[in-house]
């Protein structure tokens, strides 16, 4: 019997095509490997290399410090950035804070910063958180009704009647027109019924030369000059009544209703205008109920 062992294979091999790839990849090993070991050997040399020349990691030129440590710090001899605040004390009603590298002032409770100084803020003005109604502001810490408005101010103020106005202001007019007259000089209709004490019978007269049909002066709803609603002012045309028994038409009021100017008659027996403090005045006889 034959030795199978030792017999030849006739048949050709084919190539082992595994062991060629583990070959490949034998090789591949060993020039990474080899690879690596050659960057870090570099590494060693580059970083020796910079320590010498003083070159920090950052490709820049570091000065050696104190302690022989090279770095990018503050050179050798250098100083620290100024503080702004340094001195700054708001005056004593603040502190002082660094903003963008400029000293700024926050101020404590009722001051406000002027430069680098906290100052007491000004006392608060009369009209400061006053609330008026609509058609209306503040004047000297209470409210009044805007131009051609009228009623009260701290609820609402209501535009005033055209009609009235007109009214109003053509009593003004035939008043004014008698400005000059005088008793003993001229006759006037309003001079004859009581010489010497016309004044009221002045009023009276121009009332009765309106366009519109007005009762007595007399017969007016009156107020008080010393407790006037806050909501009313006398307007042109009301009657006036002094503290003395004299009368009188209103030509206009002042914003703060504390000065009147009016047209009268029988002053030093003639028509004339004057101006007058609230204080001597006893009531007003209000036109306002008319319209």
């Amino acid at each position: 019997m034959s030795d199978a062992g030792s017999q030849a294979d006739p048949r050709p091999r084919r190539p082992n095509k595994h062991g060629a790839i583990l070959d490949g990849l034998s090789a591949a090993v060993f020039f990474v490997v080899g690879a690596v070991l050659l960057v870090g050997c570099l590494g060693e040399i580059g970083a020796s290399a910079a320590a010498e020349q003083g070159v920090d990691n950052d490709g820049g030129s570091g000065a050696v410090g104190a302690g022989g440590a090279g770095g990018g710090g503050q050179p050798i001899g250098g100083e620290a950035p100024a503080d702004p605040c340094d001195g700054v004390d708001c005056g004593g009603n603040g502190s002082c804070a660094d903003v963008g590298d400029d000293a700024i002032c926050i101020c404590d409770e009722g001051f406000h910063a002027e430069g680098l100084s906290c100052v007491v803020n000004p006392p608060p003005g009369p009209c400061e958180g006053v609330q008026c109604g609509a058609h209306a502001s503040c004047s000297a810490g209470s409210c009044v009704c805007d131009g051609g408005y009228e009623g009260d101010p701290d609820v609402g103020c209501s535009e005033i009647n055209p009609t009235e106005a007109s009214v109003r202001a053509g009593l003004v007019a035939l008043a004014e027109a008698e400005l000059g007259y005088c008793e003993g000089t001229d006759t006037r209709p309003y001079m004859l019924s009581q010489p010497g004490l016309w004044c009221y019978d002045f009023v009276a007269w121009v009332y009765q030369q309106s366009s519109q049909s007005l009762p007595a002066p007399y017969n007016l709803p009156t107020y008080q000059a010393n407790a006037l609603p806050l909501w009313w002012t006398p307007e042109p045309g009301d009657l006036i009544k002094f503290n003395i028994q004299h009368y009188g038409m209103v030509k206009s009021v002042s914003s703060d209703g504390n000065t009147i100017t009016t047209v009268e008659g029988n002053v030093n027996s003639c028509v004339m205008g004057r101006t007058v403090s609230l204080g001597s005045i006893e009531y007003f006889g209000s036109l306002d109920s008319v319209f």
